[in-house]
């Protein structure tokens, strides 16, 4: 993820946002789901205080109180958008709680949510504020809906102009998720499943780097694939095989099926590939980035 972040001689620092004025768009992640008002409810309140604002959908199909996902999500979709974008992302299992709201100023755009670590990414890369604007949020009969009552009056803040700093207080204590890295030994990778998408493909958090151009075999739930392909139709049908992916980690596809339902993969799983080329390995150990070793 690609940050620009500048000196600001306000003091701080300043983000690409400020030199195109107002935020305009906003985009919204959740685990609310679209059987209920709620997604409809968050954008209303966004929408009476913003009007001009573009609100675009990256997902309300998290499951629920999923941060990992909801994380994972985020960050794939975040870097597709123009300086300035405000990321509203609302799982929140603590609603209600004394939990803070965070508002993270990174990457040339602004990250909201509640403070469970589904900002960690993000955490390192700029400034970090616990939200304190009791005087933007809507009064409420109940602490039970914060996506309406605080997080989206605060987003429609910052897209009509309300600079991060002015949300509450610098803090340099929040929740961190603690995702454990992929890692390479003597010629096996290990990794993990950190998302199975909408047609049964298998994400890793392996980089497809790491694979080399030798033989090799994939292994997940019990099951094993030998075959890379640069893409899904290069599979012969009923196939299973290994392709890079779009965020360039590695994906196991079945050729006309869920691979994910087929071999009993869930998110988190662990995954091991096993490189059968000393070629492939030494071109591996060139790559490695800090912390990829055992």
């Amino acid at each position: 993820m690609h940050d620009m972040i500048l000196p600001d001689p306000r003091g701080g620092i300043r983000t690409r946002m400020d030199e195109y004025g107002a935020m305009a768009i906003a985009t919204l992640l959740t685990d609310f789901g679209l059987d209920d008002y709620y997604v409809a409810a968050v954008k209303g309140v966004i929408l009476s205080r913003a009007p001009e604002a573009t609100l675009v959908d990256v997902s309300h199909q998290v499951p629920p109180g999923d941060v990992e996902t909801a994380l994972f999500l985020l960050r794939a979709a975040a870097p597709c958008f123009p300086p300035g974008t405000v990321h509203l992302a609302v799982v929140d299992p603590g609603v209600g709680s004394d939990r803070r709201l965070l508002a993270v100023a990174a990457a040339a755009a602004v990250f909201v949510a509640p403070d469970n670590g589904l900002l960690t990414p993000w955490l390192e890369r700029g400034e970090v504020y616990a939200v304190d604007r009791p005087d933007l949020y809507r009064r409420s009969p109940g602490r039970t809906f914060d996506g309406r009552d605080r997080f989206a009056p605060v987003v429609a803040a910052l897209l009509a102009g309300c600079r991060p700093a002015e949300l509450g207080p610098r803090v340099d204590d929040a929740i961190r998720c603690a995702l454990p890295p992929p890692r390479r030994r003597d010629g096996v990778l290990s990794g993990r499943v950190v998302h199975v998408d909408r047609y049964g493909n298998v994400v890793t958090d392996l980089p497809a780097s790491w694979l080399g151009g030798g033989p090799f075999r994939a292994e997940v739930a019990g099951h094993a694939a030998t075959v890379r392909v640069g893409c899904y139709a290069e599979l012969g049908e009923g196939e299973a095989g290994v392709l890079t992916g779009s965020l360039g980690t590695l994906e196991l596809s079945l050729r006309g099926a869920s691979l994910a339902a087929r071999w009993g993969v869930e998110r988190g799983d662990a995954v091991r590939i096993v490189l059968e080329s000393d070629h492939g390995s030494d071109i591996l150990r060139h790559e490695d980035p800090p912390g990829a070793e055992e």
